[in-house]
C-alpha cells in the first residue's frame, strides 16, 4: 500500500470485488450472465466488445427480452486511448466491466440508490471520500443524490453533454436514437494526491479524483431535428472498470499496481532481466497491458493479420515488442502468468495458453525479421534526408518493407525528424485506386437483420410441401409488392415450415422452391431474425406478388448431404483432439451439402501421417454405426459434462447438446444423421493454414466421396500418363482394373476397399514420381546451362563496368532468375575473368533474394573477408549468412534490398581499402 493513503476499509482482492458486485445484484433480482467474447456475434458495427450493453443491443431495442434485469462483468477491448496506455494510472486496452442493466424496469433511483449501498456498505467506502457528478439539466437526478441519498450539494458536480451524456454531446451533435444523461460516482484520494488547491472537485484532472462506476439513463430517442423525445421504455445501463475499484479497494495509486496486473508487471521485469533496468516503468505498463490484451484476444479466435481485429493485435504484439527495446522473441513467456492470474474468472485463456504462447512467438518473429531488412533502410534514408522522409520513401517503407506506420511515426519522433504525410497519404490513395481498378469486384449478398424490423411475424407449421402466403418482400434495401423473373430478393412467407433451418453455426440454411400456377422461384438460403424464417429466393419463371399463395417445398436431399457433412465436422474435431493434443479447438467452420471445411487451433502443418490417422479414426467411428444423440440441457449441466461449444457461438439458458458415443459431446443447434453410419464415407481432400496459428482441413462425405476419388484419379491417370509415357506399364494387371472400376464408377467403396487402393497404388505412384524426378533433373540442368549462357552477356558487362576502390577491383551486379547454384557459377565465371577482385552478385527468384560474394585469395590474404562482408550486408534483404575469406552467401525475404546490399558492400571495401 502506498504509505500516503491512510484507509479504513478492508483490502480486497479483485477476485473478491468481482464476487460481490455480482451477488449484490443477484440478491436484488438480477440475472448474472456470463461475459460474452471480445468478438461480438452478428455486430458488424463493432471490431470488439467495448462495454458492458454490446451484448444486451437487442434488450435495449425491446427485443428477445428473457429477463428484466441483468448483471455482468464483460472483458472489454478498447483502442482509443492507445497513446495513454502506460502513461496514466487507468487506461487500457483490455479491461473488464463490472455492469447492471435494467430492459423497461427500475430506473434513476434504484439505480443510484444502489451504487451508492454498494460502495458504501458493501465496498466499505466513507461516504465523505466519494462525490458525484450528474447532466447539468437532469435535475431529477440531481434531487436524488441531494434528497434520497444526502450527498451534500457542494459534492455533486454538474458537467455538460460532453461529460454526462451518452453518446457524449448527442443533445447537439447527435447521433439520433436511444440517448441519455449520465451520473457518475468518484473516489477522492485526499488533498496530498492532487494539484492541492482549497477548491479542487472532480472537474480537476490532477489525479485526486478517480470516476470509478458511470451510470448511464437511456430515457430519450433524438430525432432527426434534434428534439429529445421521451423513450416509452427507459433503461439502465452502468459500468464499473473493475481495474479502477481495484486500485482504489487495494489502495495503490496506479491500476498497474493491483493483483491484476502486478505479477504480469514482475514476470514482464523477469523476462527482460538486465534490459529491465534501461527501460521506463510506463514503457513496462505498457507491455503488461497490451500482452493482457492480445492474449485474451487471440484465445477468443483472433489471430494476428492486415484486416480489422487481427491488425489490432498485431500492432499490439509489435508495440510491446518495439518498446521493450530487445532483439528476439520473449514475449510470449509472459502469457503463462497472464492465464494464471486470470484462470479462476476466464479459464478458456488457460486452456489455450500453449496455442496463445506459439502465435505470439511466432508473430514476434515475423516483426523482428521486418525490423531487420527494413531498419537498415530507413536508417540510409534518413542520412540522405536532411531531417525529413518523403511520402514516396515512407510509402516505400511501408508497401516493399512492410514497415509499419506507426513504427515509422515512432522513430520519426525520437530522431526528430519529420514525415511528409500529406505526400505518403497521396501515394497510397493512387495505390488503393490502381488496385481497385485492376479488380473485379462482385457485390456479394449480405444478410441485414435490421430490414425486417417491421415485417410480419408469421404462424408456423411442420408440413412439407406447405400452402402458404408471400407476406413480406424485400429487394435490395426496399420492401416491394412484385417481383419477376432475374429478380434476386428476401422474403418472408406465414404460416412458415418449421422444419425450415436457418443458416448458422457454419450451416448453410435449407433451400428449396416456390411455385404457383406459371411462375417458380429458387430459394437459395434461408436465415433468421426476431422469429421469422427469411428466405433468399431467385425468380426463375413468372412473377409474384405480395399476398400471392404459393406452394413451398425443401430440397431433402440437399437436406440429408448437409447433416452428413455436419456431424463428420464434430467427429472430425473428437479426431483432431486426439490425434493432435487437446488444445484444438475451432475457430470457424463451413457446411453445405457438398463438402465440410474445419478451421481449428493448431500451429503446424499436419504430416501425412497425421491426416491419414485423423481420416481412419472418422471412417472407424463411422463404420461402428454409433447413434447420434440431440438432448436439450441446461447450459451448466452439458459444460460440466464437457461439453464443447463452437466458437462465435452465443448460447442462452439452455442448450441442444449433440452426442456421438464416448466420442464427442458439442453444443450445436445444426442438423445431423440419425446414426453415423449415414455418412458412409469420409475424406480429407486438403489441409492450409488460414492464419498464424490456424489451420482449416476440408473433406467430403458419403457419395461425394466417390466424386471427388473420380476426378482426382482420373486427374492423376492423365497427368502420368502424360509425364511419365504410361502408367500402365508400372501398374500391376489387377490394379489397372482397381482403378477402371473407381474412375468408371463400376464399384461401391467402403473405407476399407479406399485404404486398400491407397495401398497398393502407392508403390506404382512412387515408381512414376521417381521417372519424373530423373527426367526433371535432367531438364532442370538443361535450363540452368541455358540460364547461366543467357547471364553471360550481363556479366561481361558487370565485369566492364567494374570500379576500382583503393586498390581493390570490384564488381557487383544483379541477376534475375538465378537460384544459389547458379549464383555460384556465376561468380565463379566472374573469378576466373578478372583475375584479382572483390565479387558481389545478387540474384531474385520467386519472391527470394540471394547473395554471393567472392574474394580471391590474393586480397583474402591481405584481410579482406567474404564472410565478414556478406554478414555486413545481409540485413539489407532481410536475412542472414556466412561462409569463409574467399567465399560466403546470403538468402533473405526482401528483393527490395539487393541494390541496397551492394551499395553497402562497396561503402564498407571503402573504409577498408
Amino acid at each position: 500500500m502506498s504509505p500516503e493513503y491512510t484507509f479504513i476499509y478492508e483490502i480486497m482482492t479483485s477476485a473478491e470485488i468481482r464476487k460481490r458486485f455480482l451477488e449484490f445484484f443477484e440478491n436484488r433480482g438480477h440475472t448474472v450472465v456470463q461475459s460474452d467474447l471480445l468478438v461480438p456475434k452478428n455486430d458488424p458495427t463493432l471490431l470488439f466488445t467495448s462495454a458492458g450493453m454490446n451484448q444486451f443491443k437487442e434488450q435495449f431495442m425491446g427485443k428477445n427480452i428473457r429477463f428484466k434485469r441483468a448483471a455482468s462483468c464483460q472483458k472489454c477491448l478498447r483502442t482509443g486511448d492507445l497513446e495513454n496506455v502506460g502513461k496514466t494510472p487507468r487506461h487500457h486496452t483490455f479491461f473488464e466491466m463490472l455492469g447492471n442493466f435494467s430492459f423497461g424496469d427500475y430506473f434513476k433511483k434504484e439505480a443510484i440508490s444502489w451504487g451508492w449501498e454498494f460502495m458504501t456498505k458493501e465496498m466499505g467506502l466513507a461516504e465523505e471520500r466519494l462525490w458525484v457528478s450528474v447532466y447539468e439539466d437532469d435535475d431529477e437526478s440531481y434531487d436524488i443524490w441531494l434528497r434520497d441519498i444526502g450527498v451534500p450539494g457542494r459534492k455533486i458536480i454538474k458537467f455538460g453533454a460532453h461529460d454526462n451524456f451518452w453518446p457524449a454531446d448527442a443533445p447537439t451533435m447527435g447521433p439520433n436514437g436511444p440517448c441519455g444523461p449520465c451520473s457518475e460516482i468518484f473516489y477522492d484520494w485526499g488533498e496530498g494526491a492532487g494539484c492541492g488547491k482549497k477548491d479542487c472537485n472532480p472537474a480537476c484532472d490532477c489525479g485526486r479524483f478517480v470516476e470509478v462506476w458511470n451510470l448511464v439513463f437511456t430515457q430519450f430517442d433524438r430525432r432527426a431535428d434534434g428534439r429529445l423525445d421521451p423513450l416509452p421504455s427507459k433503461n439502465i445501463d452502468t459500468g464499473m472498470g473493475m481495474e479502477r475499484i481495484a486500485s482504489v479497494m487495494q489502495g495503490v495509486k496506479t491500476n498497474f499496481e493491483t493483483d491484476l496486473f502486478e505479477p504480469i508487471v514482475e514476470q514482464v521485469k523477469k523476462e527482460l532481466g538486465d534490459e529491465a533496468e534501461k527501460i521506463r516503468i510506463t514503457d513496462m505498463y505498457l507491455i503488461a497491458d497490451h500482452i493482457r490484451a492480445a492474449t485474451f484476444a487471440i484465445a477468443d479466435g483472433v489471430s494476428p493479420s492486415n484486416e480489422k481485429r487481427g491488425y489490432v493485435v498485431r500492432k499490439l504484439i509489435r508495440r510491446s515488442y518495439l518498446r521493450s527495446g530487445r532483439k528476439g522473441p520473449f514475449l510470449y513467456n509472459i502469457v503463462p502468468k497472464i492465464a494464471d492470474v486470470m484462470k479462476n474468472v476466464y479459464p478458456e485463456v488457460g486452456e489455450k495458453r500453449e496455442h496463445v504462447s506459439a502465435i505470439i512467438e511466432e508473430e514476434e518473429k515475423r516483426f523482428d525479421d521486418t525490423l531487420t531488412a527494413a531498419m537498415p533502410v530507413m536508417d540510409s534514408m534518413v542520412s540522405e534526408g536532411a531531417g525529413k522522409l518523403e511520402g514516396e520513401q515512407i510509402f516505400k517503407l511501408v508497401d516493399t518493407y512492410g514497415l509499419p506506420m506507426d513504427v515509422i511515426e515512432e522513430e520519426a519522433e525520437k530522431r526528430k525528424i519529420e514525415l511528409d504525410a500529406g505526400g505518403f497519404e497521396r501515394r497510397m490513395a493512387r495505390r488503393k485506386e490502381q488496385s481497385r481498378k485492376g479488380s473485379d469486384i462482385s457485390r456479394e449478398f449480405i444478410f441485414q437483420p435490421g430490414h425486417f424490423d417491421n415485417a410480419p411475424k408469421p404462424s408456423y407449421s411442420d408440413e412439407v410441401p406447405l400452402e402458404t402466403v408471400l407476406e413480406f418482400i424485400l429487394k435490395g434495401d426496399l420492401p416491394v409488392d412484385e417481383i419477376a423473373r432475374g429478380d434476386c430478393a428476401e422474403v418472408i412467407t406465414s404460416p412458415q415450415s418449421g422444419r425450415l433451418y436457418a443458416e448458422a453455426g457454419g450451416q448453410v440454411g435449407d433451400t428449396g422452391s416456390m411455385v404457383k400456377e406459371g411462375a417458380r422461384m429458387d430459394i437459395l438460403n434461408t436465415f433468421e431474425t426476431g422469429g421469422r424464417k427469411v428466405l433468399q429466393v431467385l425468380v426463375t419463371e413468372g412473377s409474384f406478388g405480395r399476398g400471392d399463395r404459393v406452394t413451398l417445398d425443401l430440397d431433402p436431399e440437399r437436406k440429408k448431404r448437409t447433416a452428413k457433412n455436419h456431424t463428420a465436422t464434430h467427429l472430425l474435431q473428437a479426431a483432431l483432439r486426439r490425434v493432435l493434443g487437446q488444445h484444438v479447438r475451432q475457430s470457424g467452420s463451413l457446411v453445405d451439402d457438398k463438402r465440410l471445411r474445419f478451421d481449428f487451433t493448431h500451429m503446424k502443418k499436419l504430416s501425412d501421417r497425421e491426416i491419414i490417422k485423423v481420416e481412419n479414426m472418422v471412417n472407424a467411428w463411422i463404420g461402428d454405426c454409433i447413434d447420434v444423440c440431440k438432448e436439450t440441457k441446461a447450459i451448466q449441466e452439458a459444460k460440466g459434462e464437457g461439453a464443447l461449444s463452437f466458437f462465435g457461438e452465443k448460447y442462452g439458458d439452455t442448450v441442444r447438446v449433440v452426442t456421438i458415443g464416448d466420442h464427442s459431446k458439442e453444443l450445436c443447434g445444426g442438423t445431423h444423421v440419425v446414426n453415423t453410419g449415414d455418412i458412409k464415407l469420409f475424406k480429407i481432400t486438403a489441409e492450409s493454414s488460414v492464419a498464424s496459428g490456424i489451420r482449416r482441413i476440408e473433406a467430403v462425405t458419403g457419395d461425394n466421396v466417390h466424386k471427388w476419388l473420380k476426378e482426382t484419379l482420373q486427374g492423376m491417370l492423365d497427368g502420368l500418363k502424360i509425364a511419365a509415357g504410361n502408367l500402365q506399364n508400372v501398374l500391376e494387371p489387377e490394379m489397372k482394373r482397381h482403378v477402371f472400376d473407381i474412375v468408371g464408377g463400376g464399384k461401391d467403396i467402403d473405407a476399407g476397399v479406399l485404404r486398400d487402393f491407397e495401398e497398393r497404388i502407392r508403390p506404382a505412384l512412387m515408381e512414376a514420381k521417381k521417372k519424373l524426378e530423373r527426367d526433371a533433373k535432367k531438364i532442370r540442368k538443361e535450363e540452368e546451362s541455358g540460364a547461366l549462357d543467357d547471364a553471360r552477356p550481363s556479366m561481361d558487362r558487370f565485369a566492364e563496368e567494374s570500379i576500382t576502390i583503393g586498390d581493390v577491383n570490384f564488381v557487383s551486379g544483379i541477376l534475375r532468375g538465378l537460384g544459389m547454384p547458379l549464383l555460384r557459377k556465376a561468380a565463379g565465371y566472374l573469378e576466373k575473368k578478372i583475375g584479382s577482385g572483390v565479387i558481389i552478385l545478387g540474384s531474385r527468384e520467386e519472391g527470394k533474394a540471394y547473395l554471393i560474394c567472392a574474394v580471391t585469395s590474393d586480397l583474402a590474404s591481405k584481410g579482406v573477408d567474404a564472410g565478414d562482408l556478406i554478414n555486413r550486408i545481409s540485413g539489407k534483404i532481410g536475412g542472414s549468412g556466412g561462409g569463409n575469406p574467399t567465399f560466403a552467401q546470403a538468402g533473405g525475404k526482401n528483393p527490395e534490398g539487393l541494390q541496397a546490399a551492394l551499395e553497402g558492400a562497396k561503402d564498407i571495401l571503402g573504409s577498408i581499402s
